[in-house]
Order: structure tokens, then C-alpha cells, then sequence
């Protein structure tokens, strides 16, 4: 089921909000916290019911390894469990999910045995359960939570329905305090109500609308497309996988807000960006602080440091040790951003182009003139997302490199069939273009001023009537055509 869908909307969320609200607030919000769980239970089975029970022991061990972890936090012992969580973790997704027919082949080769081959899909919303597990034994390992928590927080935290098919991240020594006291008012709930409805006509209005000219466009022979079209089909994906997926953000942020949760941004217009590393803390910004916090850092302080003094030690002057470390660390994180991605060969380019970037990008020569230099910057920026833009978006290498031929070096013309396309969708990819940037923000600014409190009633009297419809609009574009997979999700 997913959060797009029109039973989700009508009859499940309305449903979980009814329970949680009519269950008393006693004892810090257990029984509340215990009807949240059970609906977030009750929403994997619908969305994955073979996996329900890999999640629950999952749960479990997570919650073991915490309380290991609390009791002996600052030993070998409380490091083990750190270990041990990233070691079961890989074990579902390396051999369970990857590798289970190969395991059945050699049991078959070494038994004599005839049993079936199986391969399991991936479970929808378990790679984001991994964040948050080992989350749960880092930050009990550091000292950074009370506890190691019950197994009821360790469960809400680790599978709550709003935040684990697709995040946002978040830690949980920020999440730990929330369920035992977080607000819960009327104010918070029509902030998550509006937030909600963003995303909800982000992802019906736009992205729904764009996906079949992406899909169209995808599925075209790269070997015979000329420039135009390709550069054509990575704009219009680029803008696409913004409002699918920051879509599904602000609705998860909204549905927390109704619950009386903070759950942190995970966009802020990142197609303004001015280099590498500023996208990545305006795109998908959770899992650039969960890579940076217990990846990062971990190999900066400990591994990366020992490099150093190893190069050190055999005469390497301290310029270059401190170089390869740096190439180390984000080599590093980059190859399990990659991996985490995608295990494949696009993917391994796509970490390479981006670490790579990264390492070349603080030694680029800037302009005096400060709009100059800002504007080359800009554009640089969106140059190299819409060269990496093939690796993430086709599925086979081969094709990706057709794909790059026609970016690069095809005929200076668009073909009939990208002209009727663009012409046909040409509305709703303009609005979506400028809904990239912070166009409305800067209005309502501008409208509004600093002080005018007419303004400002007459703005949210008009942008919520315009909400009213759009949601309306939305819900009748679900009825007639029924709902898309959110692009993280297929």
C-alpha cells in the first residue's frame, strides 16, 4: 500500500490517526507509542507481508545489540555489537537477497539434492531500516541516549510507517526523547496536514504527470538519439526525480508532524547548488548526515589516520599523506554510497565522478566578479548533474555509454518524436522547472514583507484555497489512474 494510494489516504491514515488520538497520553505516551507501532506493523504487511516477520526479528536483534552495546559501551565488547549489527545487516542483504540461489546451487552440488532456486526481491524500505538500526547501537554505544531503550521504542523508532520506506534519516538519539515527549497540538497537525498535501501534489500533480515522458523517453534506442533529445531526456529526469522523491519527503515530514514527530529536511532546493558538496547537503540531506556521522568521521578519525602516519613514517611529506587521506575517506564513503545505490557498474562510475569531483572541485580557479563566478558555478554544477544524470537513470552500462555518445557528440537537432513530446508536456514540465527553485518563497517574501499581517492572512486564505483544490485535483487523478511507485521504491 503505498502513501499515495487512495485507501491509504481515506481509510488507512484517517483510521491510525482516530486510534492514536483516542488512546489516552498516560504512562509518557506508552500507549500511544503502542498503537503507532501497531499501524506501522499493519502498513508492512499490507506493502510487504512475506518479510513481516524478517522485520520483527530484525527488531529484535537490533534491540539485543543496543542493550550490548549500553552495558558495555566504551569496551571491546560494546564495539562487537556495533559489529554485529553491521554484520547481520549485510547477512540479510548480501546472502539473503543476493546470493540465496547460489547457496541453494552448492547445497544441491554438495548433497545431491534437486531443491528449487529461489531468488527474493529485496524487501521495499529495508535498506533505510538499516541506517536506522545501526543508528540505534552507534548512538547507544557513544553515550549519546539515556538508554538502550525498551523493545517497543527500539521497534517504533526502527519501523515507524511514515519514515521507513523511504526515510528521511534521522538518529536515534534525535528521535529517542520524542516518544516519550513530543508536542501534540493543533497547530503541529495542520502543519503536517499542509506538509502532507505539498507532497501529495508534488508527486500526483507533477511527478505522476512527468513519469510516462520519462518512461517513454528511457526506453528509446540511445544509439540513434541526436543531442538535443539526450540533453532533453536528462533535464527533464533530473527534475522528475526531485518531485518524486522530495515529494515522498515532505509527505513523511508531514505525517510526523501529525503524530506530534520532528522529522528533519531531506531537500532544500538543490538545483541551486554551486558545487558537489553543497548539493549533497541540499539533496537527500539525511543521508548525507548519516554518511557523514557514522561513516565519515569514523574513517577520518580512526583507519585514515593510521594511513597517514604510515606514509609518514616512509618519508612521505606530510602535504601528500594528508592528500592520500583525504582520497581515502571519501574514496571510502563514496564507494559504500555507491554500493548502498546500486551493485552494479553505473553505480561504481557514478561514486567515482562524484568523489572525484569533490576532491578536484576546492582547487577550481574563482572569478573577482562575485555574480560571475556565482553564475559559472551554478552552471558547472548543473553541467556535471546532468552528465552523471545517465549512470543513475539507465539501467545497463552499455546503453549509458550510447546515452553519453548522443550527449556529447550527436546531430545539433531534436527528433519528431522528443518534439511531440515536449510540445504535449511542455506545460506541466515548465512548472515544474521553476517549482525547482525557490521561486514561491521569494513571492511570498516579497508579498508579504516583514510586519503586514493583512498580507499575510490574505496569503494563507488564498494558498490554502488553492491547497483545497489541488488536493482534490490529486485525489481525482488517483481514482481515474491509480498511483505510481515512488522512484526509490521500484
Amino acid at each position: 500500500m503505498s502513501i499515495v494510494s487512495f485507501s491509504f489516504l481515506v481509510l488507512f491514515l484517517p483510521i491510525s490517526i482516530g486510534l492514536y488520538y483516542i488512546t489516552p497520553k498516560k504512562n509518557n505516551l506508552l500507549f500511544r507509542n503502542i498503537i503507532l507501532f501497531f499501524v506501522s506493523l499493519v502498513f508492512y504487511i499490507l506493502e510487504e507481508p512475506i518479510f513481516v516477520f524478517l522485520l520483527l526479528g530484525m527488531i529484535f536483534l537490533t534491540w539485543c545489540f543496543g542493550k550490548m552495546a549500553f552495558e558495555k559501551k566504551g569496551t571491546r565488547t560494546g564495539k562487537l555489537a556495533i559489529a554485529l549489527t553491521i554484520v547481520a545487516n549485510l547477512f540479510v542483504v548480501v546472502i539473503i537477497f543476493n546470493k540465496t540461489e547460489i547457496i541453494i546451487s552448492i547445497i544441491n552440488q554438495l548433497f545431491g539434492r534437486n531443491f528449487p532456486e529461489i531468488k527474493f526481491d529485496f524487501p521495499i524500505g529495508f535498506s533505510f531500516f538499516i541506517f536506522s538500526s545501526i543508528s540505534y547501537v552507534v548512538d547507544i554505544y557513544r553515550g549519546q541516549c539515556k538508554s538502550n531503550g525498551t523493545i517497543l521504542e527500539t521497534a517504533l523508532y526502527t519501523s515507524v510507517f511514515f519514515k521507513i520506506l523511504q526515510g528521511p534519516i534521522i538518529s536515534y538519539r534525535k528521535f529517542e526523547n520524542q516518544m516519550s515527549d513530543r508536542k501534540e497540538s493543533m497547530e503541529l497537525f495542520s502543519k503536517g496536514i499542509w506538509r502532507l498535501s505539498v507532497g501529495l501534489c508534488k508527486k500526483v500533480i507533477i511527478a505522476d504527470m512527468l513519469y510516462p515522458l520519462v518512461h517513454n523517453m528511457l526506453s528509446l534506442d540511445f544509439s540513434a538519439i541526436p543531442l538535443g533529445d539526450a540533453w532533453f531526456i536528462c533535464i527533464t529526469y533530473l527534475v522528475y526525480l526531485y518531485f518524486d522523491f522530495s515529494g515522498y519527503s515532505d509527505m513523511a515530514i508531514g505525517l510526523g508532524k501529525i503524530f506530534g514527530f520532528s522529522i528533519p529536511e531531506n531537500f532544500n532546493y538543490p538545483y541551486i547548488s554551486k558545487s558537489i558538496s553543497e548539493f549533497w547537503r541540499r539533496f537527500h540531506i539525511t543521508l548525507c548526515v548519516w554518511f557523514t556521522e557514522y561513516l565519515y568521521y569514523p574513517i577520518l578519525l580512526g583507519p585514515s589516520v593510521r594511513l597517514r602516519k604510515f606514509l609518514q613514517k616512509r618519508s612521505v611529506s606530510s602535504k601528500a599523506a594528508k592528500s592520500v587521506q583525504n582520497i581515502f575517506v571519501l574514496a571510502s564513503v563514496w564507494l559504500v554510497t555507491a554500493l548502498w545505490h546500486g551493485m552494479n557498474l553505473n553505480y561504481a562510475v557514478w561514486g567515482l565522478i562524484n568523489c572525484v569531483g569533490m576532491l578536484i572541485e576546492p582547487h577550481i580557479k574563482t572569478f573577482k566578479n562575485k555574480r560571475f563566478n556565482s553564475a559559472i558555478r551554478h552552471a558547472g554544477m548543473l553541467l556535471f548533474l546532468v552528465v552523471s544524470m545517465p549512470l543513475i537513470s539507465i539501467n545497463s552500462f552499455n546503453d549509458a555509454l550510447l546515452f553519453y555518445k548522443a550527449l556529447f557528440f550527436g546531430a545539433l537537432k531534436m527528433s519528431d518524436t522528443i518534439m511531440f513530446l515536449a510540445k504535449n508536456y511542455g506545460l506541466i514540465l515548465t512548472i515544474a522547472i521553476l517549482g525547482c527553485f525557490p521561486i514561491v518563497p521569494a513571492i511570498k517574501n516579497k508579498f508579504i514583507g516583514l510586519t503586514n499581517v493583512k498580507r499575510r492572512r490574505i496569503w494563507d486564505i488564498s494558498s490554502s484555497i488553492i491547497m483545497m483544490a489541488l488536493v482534490l485535483v490529486s485525489l481525482g487523478f488517483i481514482i481515474s489512474r491509480g498511483t505510481i511507485t515512488f522512484l526509490y521504491q521500484q
